[in-house]
């Protein structure tokens, strides 16, 4: 396990919300590309979100030429999509202060170079890397530059491409990450979710972990939640229907709700990572214990425990020993 580095809290300084093991869950609604470039539609979904329980919105920000290659014919569509969602830098500040009027973060993936300088004068809270790019040092580099915490998704990812990133991060003074399961198939079965990899991640980086949950429902949160995660990502819409490419796999603001309410349960039943008996339990201890009771001139364990008398793991040493 490499020396602890990442810091166990990161704090978002406009909105003092937390991501750690002893906060609630961060909640983000992933509005990603599900704006279809309509600043108003962008605005009601912030709203939505916020009143949903999320604690910040990201969006994913671009020059289509930039990262896309417009002369690859097999990737044509695909260019098209992009193009047709890319933001302008004033519709970035419309949104971003949108979200603050709601109370909540506002932040973005940045899939061109251009766009971290973008994002950094609009001051993010942190930046987040998509999977596609987690050996894209050339981005990243840039992102460490910024001095923000980063966000690290790490769908399709080996375990070596991980750990590169992991040590490029650590070779970066300041720098604070969270580095999030992820299975990039859309929608992914539940079958598939292999969320033990949010535990074992954590413990090989020593750092922060959370989940970007490509999944239909709330269960697949919830159970993040119980292994560790303290970050939580949501593909977000105002209504299913609506024309785009990942509306249909999204969570509308009902279900994002229930969603809020499952993983902060979820946080509250998962308790920290020690064992530690509740002084509730201990009350019973008279009843449920034993001590070495002396019966007929014998050394017996029996109930109830009494504090003026052995306890039972004594006996056990006094075993040993007459043996």
């Amino acid at each position: 396990m490499p020396e602890r580095f990442f810091a166990s809290e990161i704090v978002s300084e406009k909105t003092q919300k937390s991501i750690s093991l002893k906060s609630q869950p961060y909640l983000t609604a992933e509005i990603g590309l599900n704006h279809n470039n309509d600043i108003e539609l962008a605005q009601k979904l912030i709203r939505e979100a916020a009143k949903a329980g999320a604690d910040g919105v990201k969006f994913q920000s671009y020059t289509t030429d930039l990262f896309i290659n417009k002369n690859e014919p097999k990737i044509k569509e695909l260019y098209q999509i992009f193009q047709k969602y890319e933001l302008s830098k004033e519709a970035h500040s419309i949104l971003q202060k949108t979200a603050h009027d709601e109370g909540i973060d506002f932040f973005s993936t940045p899939l061109s170079i251009d766009w971290v300088k973008n994002l950094n004068e609009l001051n993010v809270p942190f930046f987040k890397i998509a999977s596609g790019d987690i050996n894209n040092f050339q981005l990243i580099l840039e992102i460490l530059k910024t001095n923000k915490p980063v966000i690290i998704s790490t769908g399709a990812a080996s375990l070596d491409e991980i750990e590169k990133t992991s040590a490029l991060c650590r070779l970066w003074p300041n720098i604070n990450a969270v580095f999030l399961h992820c299975v990039s198939m859309y929608p992914v079965e539940k079958k598939s979710l292999n969320l033990i990899n949010i535990a074992y991640l954590s413990e090989r980086l020593n750092a922060l972990t959370g989940f970007s949950d490509h999944s239909i429902g709330y269960e697949a949160a919830f159970a993040a939640v119980s292994t560790g995660a303290v970050f939580i990502e949501k593909h977000f819409t105002f209504d299913k229907n609506l024309p785009g490419p990942d509306h249909k796999l999204s969570a509308d603001p009902s279900e994002l709700k229930i969603l809020r309410e499952k993983i902060n349960m979820a946080h509250d039943m998962r308790g920290e990572l020690k064992k530690s008996a509740l002084p509730e339990e201990t009350k019973a201890d008279f009843f449920g214990k034993r001590s070495l009771y002396n019966i007929d001139g014998k050394l017996t364990a029996m109930r109830p425990r009494q504090e003026h008398l052995p306890k039972d793991s004594d006996f056990l040493i006094f075993k040993i020993n007459q043996d």
